[in-house]
């Protein structure tokens, strides 16, 4: 694996115009991206990486940071454990960065901030949700840093919408057999039932898994009014196909990591009316999030979506702190992490400012979209 800022051939997109050559390496300040460039969540990682790429180079334009330029590092982790690992290791003890902007799966985030955390480098989400990530922290002193609703705020905010937006009393989960897949699913548990729903049948999966013809026939037969997917994208695509053949009518809706254009395309009408928690849409009420849509469309000639938005936020928050700190280095980034509170996101409702917890994490309102004549439509804010 490479340190170099194209980390497969795959990914044709250049990032010269804010790379320095190895010469001047001294007179930048350096940030590792860390993510899954390769493997199944490859679908999702792509996109967030070109935000990333975006803060960056939005940042140089700008001037960079205390007069020095914006320099990123990105690995593959392909999200497993072992290559975050790795990856964070090479990042922080071979590239010397003072910021992680990663990793997408919770499992890889939490193994590399370990790494970050003995070096004192601080990590940003670049899209892991579970709050197992958050909960690693010790409270009061985080080194991860989530600047979006977890798991948990997901969950409850999903099944109220369910519930009560769509008007589903019989819920169906069908939920990866990972941290963010059964988190989401302990969360339906609980919350349908609150808001005056009811779990009607529970299937779980692995990550490998691709064949979704006999966990539909076993949810169809419960007769649930709306099914819940709690996994990650490149499953979701494979469960709304095959439900579409099958002929199953049932309301789908997708965990947040199914917020994405390439969905729509991937599953094509299939995707007619399937609903999907959304913390960003290029139609947002949200001024820096519109500023962002403006940037992104010129930028790469295609609309942004909720991956490319936060992982806008989370190296540009990396940036902003270190803009801020006292000297250039891990801790101080870290520090002024901590107490931000008057940082606008691209994500959420209008006027949402980023604002950590004791334990790193953050929240805002989340919204509903539905796939309507092959576009989401955001539903109003309530």
């Amino acid at each position: 694996m490479k340190t170099s800022f194209i980390p497969k051939a795959l990914l044709a997109l250049s990032a010269a115009a804010w790379m320095p050559s190895s010469a001047l390496a001294q007179d930048t300040v350096r940030f590792g991206v860390l993510l899954p460039l390769t493997g199944p969540a490859a679908l999702s990682g792509t996109s967030i990486v070109e935000g990333m790429r975006l803060a960056a180079e939005e940042a140089n334009a700008q001037g960079g940071v205390k007069g020095k330029k914006v320099q990123l590092f990105e690995e593959d982790d392909e999200g497993l454990t072992t290559k975050a690992v790795t990856g964070a290791r090479r990042l922080v003890e071979s590239n010397k960065v003072i910021g992680i902007s990663g990793s997408y799966i919770s499992a890889a985030a939490i193994a590399a901030t370990k790494v970050a955390r003995e070096f004192k480098v601080p990590v940003v989400s670049g899209g892991s949700t579970s709050v197992s990530a958050t909960d690693a922290n010790t409270p009061g002193d985080p080194w991860f840093f989530r600047a979006f609703p977890g798991s948990i705020e997901q969950g409850e905010q999903s099944a109220r919408d369910i519930v009560q937006k769509l008007k589903a009393k019989k819920v169906a989960v069908i939920y990866e057999n990972s941290p963010y897949g059964m988190s989401l699913a302990e969360q339906m548990r609980k919350d349908i039932p609150r808001f005056g729903g009811q779990v009607v049948a529970e299937e779980i999966y692995n990550t490998d898994e691709r064949d979704f013809y006999s966990v539909l026939t076993k949810v169809r037969a419960r007769q649930p009014e709306a099914i819940y997917l709690a996994g990650l994208m490149d499953a979701g695509v494979q469960v709304i196909r095959q439900a579409s053949e099958v002929g199953l009518k049932t309301q789908l809706v997708g965990s947040g990591s199914m917020m994405s254009d390439k969905l729509i395309q991937l599953t094509g009408h299939a995707s007619e009316g399937f609903a999907v928690s959304s913390m960003f849409e290029p139609s947002t009420p949200n001024e820096f999030g519109q500023k962002f849509t403006r940037m992104f469309r010129e930028r790469y000639k295609k609309e942004p979506d909720v991956f490319t938005a936060l992982g806008y936020d989370s190296m540009h928050l990396l940036i902003e702190a270190a803009r801020r700190a006292a000297k250039l280095d891990g801790e101080q980034v870290r520090a002024e992490l901590i107490k931000m509170s008057d940082v606008p996101l691209v994500q959420g409702p209008a006027n949402t400012m980023v604002k950590f917890d004791a334990k790193g994490g953050s929240t805002f309102r989340i919204g509903l979209a539905i796939v309507r004549n092959g576009k989401r439509v955001w539903l109003p804010f309530d």
